[in-house]
């Protein structure tokens, strides 16, 4: 018997689950399909595991699940009729009309059940954890981006993400249960809406959501991540050596962008550099490439109260971006985060309980 189910409400349920659904070569048999079970869909691909409420009425399949998203999101009609005939599942909506074969999902299913999301005991995320996760992700370079990480922080708990170049650490007053997971974990979780809940198993972040949505994310093993390093950022830039601070021009991107056209690079990914040199009145951008070159210089809104002396540093073009975007407020120091090497040279932006470290500033190219 065939069951009408509301096109829309169906769209929004498997939204959520599709970042559990694997596109590419399986290695587990079933993590390339969606699990409805009358109630609800879910997907397993080993390090995404993903349960949301779908009411089909009591009627449980597995089928394809970038076939049947991609389907039924083209289905015209506000209604999809849906019913299970000889090992398929028939659908039709308006004109349209179509058949899945439905898929084996009892390995894939036993490994969902394990994860036992529905009895965990989940701690409600703290207010300040959803934009401290977002200040803190980072752009660009990401094959070294290592994560969002949690941990102990003085009275409260800090955010983490860093590559080999950038650390960001934002504060938060309450203490959270630490972990690390990869980088696309909460970008993933974020499409799904805004998690109000999280637990911490052995393996697995598992977030929560007010209608009953579970995302689960494979956890990274938390003693690997240098969080003993990472501790000495704050520390070291209270005892910093200021060269000058302040706050860069509302105008800084459009201005980058502009001259980054000229910009080149020199490491071994290519990365544009642009040189900036700080003056008592003004900051003024500077790149070249292949003979041509590129300047311009931008009048500080905001007065300095010291003398940069005229500092010339170059600076990854797209990491400055990336960080002039979160925060307009900059510090130009030297700082001594490790005591085997001489103090280098670091642009920091700061606000509230947020801190990004870009240390890719070098005063040569």
């Amino acid at each position: 018997m065939a069951i009408q189910i509301e096109k829309a409400k169906l769209i929004e349920s498997l939204k959520k689950v599709m970042p559990g659904v694997e596109t590419g070569n399986t290695v587990i048999d079933g993590t390339d399909l969606l699990l409805f079970t009358g109630a609800s869909v879910s997907s397993y691909n080993s390090e995404i595991a993903v349960s949301a409420p779908c009411d089909t009425q009591n009627v449980s399949f597995s089928v394809k699940g970038a076939d049947f998203f991609n389907l039924v999101s083209r289905m015209s009609d506000v209604m999809v009729s849906l019913e299970i005939v000889d090992n398929k599942v028939k659908l039709k909506a308006g004109r349209t009309k179509a058949s899945m074969a439905l898929e084996d999902s009892s390995k894939v299913m036993n490994l969902i059940r394990d994860l036992n999301v529905a009895s965990l005991k989940y701690e409600a995320i703290p207010e300040a954890f959803i934009d401290a996760v977002n200040i803190c992700n980072l752009s660009g370079n990401a094959e070294n981006i290592r994560g969002v990480a949690v941990n102990d922080y003085e009275d409260g708990s800090a955010v983490y993400e860093t590559d080999s170049t950038r650390v960001c650490i934002n504060k938060l007053s309450e203490r959270m249960v630490p972990f690390w997971v990869d980088d696309t974990t909460f970008n993933n979780a974020f499409k799904v809406g805004t998690p109000t809940g999280y637990c911490v198993s052995d393996a697995w972040l598992h977030l929560k959501y007010a209608d009953g949505t579970v995302f689960s994310a494979k956890r990274k093993d938390h003693t690997a991540y240098p969080f003993e390093a990472l501790a000495s950022f704050p520390k070291a830039f209270e005892n910093a050596k200021v060269i000058v601070k302040g706050r860069l021009p509302n105008n800084i991107a459009e201005a980058v962008s502009r001259v980054a056209i000229l910009a080149s690079g020199v490491d071994k990914k290519n990365a544009r550099l642009v040189r900036m040199t700080f003056r008592k009145d003004e900051l003024e951008l500077y790149a070249e490439k292949m003979g041509g070159e590129a300047s311009e210089t931008i009048p500080w809104e905001t007065a300095l109260e010291e003398d940069p002396q005229n500092m010339e540093v170059w600076v990854n073009t797209s990491f400055l971006l990336e960080a002039s975007n979160k925060v307009m407020d900059f510090t130009l120091c030297y700082m001594d985060m490790d005591p085997t090497a001489p103090p280098s040279l670091s642009l920091v932006f700061q606000s509230g309980e947020f801190m990004q470290l870009v240390q890719g500033a070098t005063n040569s190219k």
